[in-house]
């Protein structure tokens, strides 16, 4: 759950930047450990530089307070939408939710803060595909999990690799985090077999191209058969938003051998 992305300048103009709040800096603070990725396409790594450990002892201290402010800073959107489960199970379900100001909706696309903070952790991608409220006041949101390269195991051993920084791979598994986990929106590219990767100083972010079966091990295109047929038109979805967003995209030039 602790795979997805890096770039905490991968969101575009058409998001708001990272809240700068109090509550934020207090966020930032117990992140100091992750490395920030400026520009993955020129590769190019800032580690951010660790506090005394007296300094990470007093962190984690302040844990819980961070956690409780973060939690009573985060807020659902609009009505209940319906209801699941029952007694303590039971859950209201809403559209959205708000933290520190800016607005979070089902099908958004945000960038997730590692569960630890391992120096060699970075954030998740997810889709939002659900927002619910437990009986307790706790905010949850599920969603769809995005595989970093490194992290997708073959099925005969070994890890896939990518020729870019910038590709994730898409999956149809659900993972749920806390929403106070979400740190901000950023953009994710799906790219069709026929157009080129978008350039990431005219359209920054992620890209994928591929979908990924955690089970099988396997990839697959995503606009290939065989993901079932809610699964595809999920897929082409996705697709025909990403065209929609890139006018004049270029087609890709396949070369003879």
């Amino acid at each position: 759950m602790g795979e997805m992305n890096d770039s905490m300048s991968v969101s575009s103009g058409d998001f708001p930047p990272p809240p700068s709040s109090a509550i934020e800096a207090k966020r930032s603070a117990k992140r100091r450990k992750m490395i920030v990725y400026e520009d993955e396409d020129e590769e190019e790594v800032n580690q951010v530089s660790l506090p005394p450990n007296s300094k990470d002892e007093e962190l984690d201290d302040d844990d819980d307070e961070d956690d409780e402010e973060a939690r009573q800073d985060t807020k659902t959107i609009g009505n209940v939408v319906r209801v699941s489960g029952e007694g303590e199970s039971k859950r209201n379900h809403f559209k959205g939710f708000e933290a520190d100001g800016i607005s979070y909706e089902l099908e958004d696309t945000v960038l997730v803060s590692p569960e630890e903070f391992n120096i060699y952790m970075k954030p998740s991608v997810t889709i939002i595909k659900d927002v619910s409220e437990t009986v307790d006041g706790r905010i949850m949101v599920t969603g769809r999990k995005f595989y970093r390269p490194e992290f997708a195991e073959k099925e005969n051993g070994g890890k896939w690799e990518s020729r870019r920084e910038r590709e994730l791979f898409y999956s149809f598994e659900e993972i749920e985090f806390a929403a106070e986990s979400v740190m901000h929106k950023c953009r994710v590219h799906f790219v069709p077999p026929n157009k080129t990767i978008p350039n990431v100083r005219e359209f920054p972010g992620f890209f994928v191209e591929k979908a990924y079966d955690a089970k099988s091990k396997r990839l697959c295109g995503i606009l290939d058969v065989g993901h079932g047929d809610s699964r595809q038109l999920e897929l082409f979805v996705l697709v025909q938003k990403t065209i929609d967003r890139i006018p004049n995209w270029p087609i890709k030039s396949f070369r003879r051998e």
